[in-house]
């Protein structure tokens, strides 16, 4: 049985498995910049532009879908699993969910300027 804790955003800090992977934590460090839903497809873009830090004209459709598949099929159901963000599938949207003002103060107590650290 999974401790309540485990899985509570209550108990979210920046050491947190959430946070860990790299791009999870651009991930919701586009989600918090645009401050609306995305259409995954959008997301993935903007975390591919982030990780290869150049415009998204000189990144391979083949890397952004490399990237999609991986926010689909990994990323995106623990940040949901975790409360972090709302996926409908159906719409092929995410957003922050209601934890967003918590989850601003974590992003804001890391140092961030723009590229994956």
């Amino acid at each position: 049985m999974k401790k309540r804790y485990e899985n509570d955003f209550d108990s979210f800090d920046p050491h947190c498995k959430i946070q860990a992977d790299r791009r999870r934590h651009c991930a919701l460090h586009c989600l918090h910049q645009f401050d609306v839903p995305l259409a995954l497809a959008d997301l993935a873009e903007e975390v591919a532009v982030r990780e290869h830090d150049t415009p998204i004209t000189e990144i391979s459709a083949e890397e952004v879908k490399r990237i999609y598949m991986s926010l689909y099929h990994d990323h995106i159901p623990k940040l949901k699993d975790a409360s972090v963000v709302h996926y409908d599938q159906e719409r092929d949207v995410v957003a922050l969910s209601e934890n967003r003002a918590q989850l601003a103060q974590h992003l804001q107590s890391l140092t961030y300027n723009g590229s994956i650290t």
